[in-house]
């Protein structure tokens, strides 16, 4: 069995770390306009949510045009769609 759960993000380009199961599949990602953030839908094993199974995982927002390493690896695009911006997740491997 399997459940989602729900992490929220920063929109600057510091790394953010959120602690789920390694498992975890990032399924979609939005910008929420009122409260000018970000959200990630994680699908996870459903046993996963005790603190002993979690991992910290981390991840940086980029927007478009910046530079983005090699090592990390896409989680999906969310757009602002009152401003010309749009914020790129991606997970940074360790």
């Amino acid at each position: 069995m399997k459940t989602m759960h729900k992490h929220r993000l920063q929109t600057g380009d510091e790394i953010q770390t959120l602690k789920m199961s390694a498992e975890g599949v990032v399924r979609e990602v939005a910008f929420n306009q009122q409260e000018r953030l970000l959200y990630v839908w994680v699908e996870v094993p459903a046993g996963s949510v005790m603190d002993a199974e979690q991992v910290e995982r981390r991840f940086r927002v980029f927007r478009t045009g910046d530079g983005i390493p090699d090592h990390a690896s896409f989680s999906g695009t969310a757009v602002d769609m009152l401003r010309p911006e749009a914020y790129h997740i991606y997970e940074l491997a360790e």
